[in-house]
C-alpha cells in the first residue's frame, strides 16, 4: 500500500517540480533535501538583452542610489568593515587625519572592484544568480564611494539632510516675506 503512494508521489511530482521522491526500487535518483544535487538543465544562464540591461542600469549615473551598501568587502586579500567604517563617521565625523588617508585610500578600490565587476558582468558567462550578485555588489561599492566621498567633502549623511531642511525652511521664510510686502504694495 505504502509502495504505491510513494510511486504517485513520484508520477505526480507533488514537490513542485524541485525536487524527486523516489524509492530505491524506481531507480531514480533521490534529490531529497539533504541531498540536493544540481543538474545541469536547471542551471539558467543570463541572456544577452539581461546582460546589456543590467550594464546600461550600473553604468547609469544615479545606479547606486538606493542600494544597500556591502557590510564586508574583500579587496586584494584585505577585508574592509564599510558598514562599520560608514556608520562611523556618519556619527563621529572624521576625527583625524589618519582617518582621512584611510578613507582616501580605500575609495580608489572600491572603485576599481567596481569596475572589476562590471568587466565581469559583461565578459563572463554568468547564471542570472550570479550576474545579479554582481551587479548589486558594484553598485553598493559605487554607493559607498560617493557616501565616503561625501563624508570627506563634509556633506552628506543626516547632518546635509538637516542643513538642506534649514535651507528650505529659510527660503519659506523669505518667501512669505516678500508674499506679505506684496500684499501691503497691493493695499
Amino acid at each position: 500500500m505504502l509502495g504505491w503512494f510513494l510511486q504517485a508521489c513520484i508520477e505526480k511530482d507533488m514537490n513542485w517540480g524541485r525536487e524527486i521522491l523516489s524509492t530505491p526500487e524506481s531507480g531514480k535518483k533521490s534529490m531529497l533535501p539533504g541531498e540536493r544535487n544540481r543538474k545541469e538543465t536547471d542551471v539558467e544562464y543570463i541572456s544577452t538583452q539581461e546582460r546589456n540591461k543590467l550594464l546600461w542600469s550600473l553604468r547609469s549615473d544615479f545606479a547606486w542610489a538606493g542600494k544597500k551598501i556591502p557590510e564586508n568587502i574583500e579587496i586584494d586579500g584585505e577585508e574592509y568593515k564599510l558598514g562599520d567604517l560608514i556608520r562611523e563617521l556618519g556619527e563621529k565625523g572624521i576625527i583625524n587625519s589618519n582617518k582621512v588617508a584611510e578613507v582616501r585610500a580605500i575609495i580608489p578600490k572600491l572603485k576599481e572592484k567596481a569596475e572589476a565587476n562590471e568587466e565581469l558582468l559583461e565578459t563572463e558567462e554568468l547564471t542570472k544568480a550570479e550576474a545579479e550578485a554582481l551587479y548589486e555588489e558594484a553598485t553598493g561599492l559605487l554607493r559607498a564611494v560617493m557616501e565616503l566621498t561625501d563624508r570627506l567633502e563634509g556633506k552628506g549623511g543626516e547632518k546635509g539632510a538637516d542643513e538642506f531642511r534649514k535651507m528650505l525652511n529659510t527660503q519659506r521664510l523669505i518667501d512669505e516675506k516678500r508674499w506679505q510686502e506684496l500684499i501691503k504694495s497691493l493695499k
